[in-house]
């Protein structure tokens, strides 16, 4: 029987992206059967998949608690990829802290309340003048902002809901970001390719809602096997990651690890399709590598 494989989405965002279709048509070129459907829509369209892979569950972190009963009850019925516990190790970005107790290069960060109390003394003991914010759990770029000390007070007064629920990351402003955020893609932790994207004058956030440019990226080898090092670090290998950072001096500093929702970019180079859909049929021991 061919295996059917379901791809989250979101309600607010129900199709399957440009990207993801490349995916979708690579799985169904191996005899799958692949359906889109949103996790924050009716359970039936789930039942009785052979592998539930999260591609764009884009504003999750607003019903924390219903998406991580979703994913549980996922990973209790079905294959979920990338894993429960990858989704656990993702959810908070304090992942950030145990990326770099396991020795990879990120922003110094700091996890704290979102409070001025809390968020003053990191600048305090750091000595920064400024800094970026992003809430503890979120995505696609939400309610990240960069605080001046000069004006925190009022900056963080500003801040989301969100943000205030789920404390805030306190991290290292990387002037390196102006040229642009190096996002690199792995499927079974082997590097499939890059794409960089570069910030409109005057920003320094490059996720899609801010416009950023996206260009096709080959990065050293070097940069990609620091990529790939990073990956070793984490709780399990995940089927596919992308891994966001910038280069200075030949070291890749990794800003974020997306092993949920994350996009692929795979439009920007359409035999990472392939990749992907290869990978995951092994997974699912459809093939043998």
């Amino acid at each position: 029987m061919s295996p059917h494989i379901v791809l989250a989405t979101s309600a607010d965002d129900p199709a399957i992206t440009v990207s993801d279709r490349l995916y979708a048509d690579a799985l169904e070129r191996r005899g799958c059967r692949v359906t889109g459907a949103p996790w924050d829509g009716p359970r039936e369209a789930f039942a009785g998949a052979d592998a539930v892979v999260l591609r764009s569950t884009w504003g999750y972190f607003r019903a924390l608690d219903d998406f991580k009963a979703w994913t549980e009850a996922m990973a209790a019925a079905t294959r979920l990829f990338n894993s429960l516990d990858l989704v656990r190790w993702n959810l908070r970005k304090d992942y950030v802290e145990k990326l770099a107790a396991a020795g990879v290069r990120v922003p110094r960060s700091f996890v704290v309340p979102c409070d001025v109390s809390a968020i003053g003394r990191v600048f305090d003991e750091t000595g920064w003048a400024q800094a970026v914010v992003k809430p503890a759990s979120g995505a696609s770029g939400h309610s990240v902002e960069l605080l001046q000390r000069a004006t925190l007070a009022g900056q963080v007064a500003g801040l989301a809901d969100e943000a205030r629920q789920a404390g805030v990351v306190v991290q290292e402003f990387l002037p390196e970001i102006a040229e642009g955020e190096l996002s690199l893609v792995y499927f079974d932790g082997v590097f499939s390719h890059a794409i960089r994207k570069r910030p409109p004058p005057g920003e320094f956030r490059s996720n899609s809602r801010y416009k950023p440019t996206r260009t096709a990226e080959t990065p050293p080898p070097a940069v990609t096997r620091q990529g790939a090092a990073c990956l070793a670090t984490l709780p399990e290998m995940p089927l596919y990651a992308r891994v966001d950072g910038v280069v200075r001096d030949g070291v890749l500093i990794v800003i974020e690890v997306e092993v949920l929702e994350p996009a692929l970019a795979m439009d920007f180079a359409p035999p990472s399709a392939e990749r992907f859909a290869e990978a995951t049929m092994i997974r699912l021991g459809e093939t043998r590598p």
